[in-house]
């Protein structure tokens, strides 16, 4: 399904770029508009999850770790 493909790449991209924003030189503006991004894409998620065909993109990677 094209929709949710693009949906679960947005989120992992959302991940990533919140954690960067955060983490790098953050400013109170950097950590406010991480914040926000974390909670969209969150909000996203929490709909999302209904649907079999979704696959949490941070859930995917927390298999991995050691």
């Amino acid at each position: 399904m094209a929709l949710m493909d693009d949906c679960i790449e947005w989120l992992a991209f959302c991940d990533a770029l919140a954690y960067e924003m955060k983490n790098t030189k953050a400013s109170e503006y950097k950590l406010g508009i991480g914040e926000g991004l974390e909670q969209a894409a969150e909000m996203l998620r929490v709909y999302l999850v209904e649907y079999p065909e979704f696959v949490d993109p941070k859930l995917e990677l927390e298999k991995y770790k050691m």
